[in-house]
């Protein structure tokens, strides 16, 4: 098997690497196209907030009158038994 080596290494005449060149800026488009989809995400994310406060806020009312009816039919429970719940103790011989 041969081994095919195509890399290229740049160095200067005293044993330095050559500096790969500048990095450049990508187009406007790309570049508007990055910050377009950084704002949409940003506006998805609000409007699923936005969204689910809007139901905890209609939902709420209709939880506290549940827990509402609740305690009252618990309420009327307990006093329509009054005093007849007893508390056993055990066998008398003891």
């Amino acid at each position: 098997m041969t081994n095919k080596d195509d890399r290229i290494i740049d160095m200067t005449l005293e044993g330095g690497f050559v500096s790969p060149p500048p990095l450049s800026s990508p187009p406007l488009g790309a570049r508007i196209m990055v910050w377009a989809v950084v704002a949409m995400v940003l506006a998805m994310t609000v409007l699923i907030v936005a969204v689910a406060f809007w139901f905890v806020v209609m939902i709420l009312p209709l939880v506290l009158g549940a827990a509402l009816v609740a305690y009252l039919a618990l309420r009327y429970q307990l006093w329509r038994a009054g005093r007849t719940f007893t508390v056993r103790r055990g066998p008398r011989g003891f």
